[in-house]
């Protein structure tokens, strides 16, 4: 049995109205999850599977994946990832349908270089999308009764995703600490039920009148939101650890608590200011309101600790493509993956810190830097990185089920990274009563 640690971080920046205009335009319906799909609406056909023409008795029959990307030729390294998972589900009951709304003086000599596999829609009017209730380029899927599964927060699927719809382990009901057991067990993963929205102003705005002063109470809700612009921020369902995380940028491990703190109550915190600061001085506010409400003092201090030490002698890991993520419509949001064996009884936010050897599977794409401060949210002791390595770069590990060795030997093997154990300094961050 495993438990996977799901890292989510969201940003709403909320510069300006948007109302219902979405990427696609204006949008009328938003169709939801059980709903039927409604028909694909295009001027031309790019490629199609063999001699096949399209028929919309064709969303019927087979598991379809819905995949909309406009700037189709900005974005080759896509491109080679959607014909590899194309390639990897052939023969099975699924089909790939790409839409693209790209300009054709630029799209059409790009695709004749570059074959997409598939269904290759163009729209540029961008009706499809605006009849899936599009406002950003999303991944919808369609079961083989037409019937909408759910809807997926990037442009592109990945393997896992396309496995779990044609195993009939979709699901748009995030799980609760009464169904995480199940969740776990039957290998469950949660889409959106209705397309994901583009923010609003004043969409997550917490009530309160403009003021200086932070508002703590206890949470009434399971459920962690966070949400900001550039006069309020809001942060709800936190405990203090996951507070303290979150405005002093430190994980747990970093920090030192009175013992007598409720670590497991949950809090929501909200700032709504009068007038516009920078997030530097809103943290300054949400940590001297946290302070105060806990009544804490807080200083740093070096301490000699038990510490990972991850140092790289022969890196493998790729870089990050400029281009992966260029003209996609990005919503802002990023997810990092740690995979590890564990109780199915704890719930994602609560996991205790775990032995580095526990952990399975990394997905992840950014700095080294960043790669040790998520995992050292994750393991029991503080991650020192001495690689000495800049860029960004992705970690993905996987470990197939008749995998020999633990989980530091595949990652030097396949990553080149090496992580020891060791005793180093470390700042640590001491709160102590008043």
């Amino acid at each position: 049995m495993s438990v996977r640690s799901l890292l989510t971080l969201l940003t709403f920046a909320v510069p300006g109205a948007v109302g219902q205009i979405g990427f696609y335009g204006s949008i009328t319906t938003y169709p939801k999850a059980g709903d039927a799909a409604p028909n694909i609406t295009f001027t031309n056909m790019l490629n199609a599977p063999g001699s096949a023409s399209w028929s919309d008795s064709d969303l019927s029959g087979q598991l379809t994946v819905l995949a909309f990307l406009p700037n189709t030729s900005q974005n080759l390294e896509p491109v080679t990832l959607w014909n590899k998972l194309v390639e990897q589900f052939a023969g099975s009951p699924v089909q790939f349908v790409w839409i693209t709304g790209e300009k054709e003086s630029t799209l059409l000599p790009w695709v004749a270089q570059h074959r997409i596999k598939g269904w290759v829609f163009y729209d540029p009017d961008g009706r499809t999308g605006r009849s899936y209730g599009l406002e950003q380029p999303t991944t919808v899927l369609i079961g083989s009764d037409r019937r909408i599964l759910g809807f997926y927060q990037s442009p592109l699927p990945d393997e896992g995703l396309v496995h779990a719809a044609l195993e009939g382990r979709i699901t748009t009901v995030h799980p609760d600490k009464a169904t995480l057991k199940a969740f776990l067990e039957n290998r469950q993963v949660v889409l959106d039920a209705e397309s994901p929205r583009m923010p609003r102003p004043n969409d997550h705005r917490p009530s309160f009148p403009p003021s200086y002063t932070l508002h703590v109470a206890p949470s009434q809700s399971e459920s962690r939101a966070n949400s900001s612009s550039n006069d309020y921020r809001s942060l709800q369902g936190y405990t203090l650890k996951e507070l303290i995380t979150e405005i002093f940028n430190v994980n747990s491990i970093r920090m030192d608590l009175p013992p007598a703190l409720d670590l497991d109550k949950r809090f929501d915190v909200a700032l709504v200011l009068p007038e516009s600061e920078d997030r530097e001085q809103m943290n300054r506010r949400f940590q001297q309101g946290l302070l105060d409400y806990f009544h804490l003092t807080a200083s740093r201090e070096t301490r000699s600790v038990d510490v990972y030490v991850v140092t790289a002698p022969h890196p493998k890991l790729p870089a990050v493509s400029p281009s992966l993520h260029s003209g996609m419509g990005s919503s802002g949001a990023s997810s990092v993956f740690f995979e590890m064996e564990g109780s199915p009884d704890e719930t994602f936010a609560t996991l205790r810190p775990v032995s580095i050897n526990t952990l399975k599977n990394i997905d992840m794409d950014g700095t080294v830097d960043k790669f040790c401060h998520t995992l050292e949210g994750v393991v029991d002791r503080p991650v020192v990185n001495e690689t000495n390595l800049h860029g960004k770069f992705q970690f993905q590990l996987q470990t197939p089920s008749d995998a020999k060795g633990g989980f530091l030997e595949r990652l030097s093997d396949q990553l080149g990274i090496v992580i020891l154990p060791s005793q180093g300094v470390v700042e640590m961050l001491v709160f102590r009563p008043r």
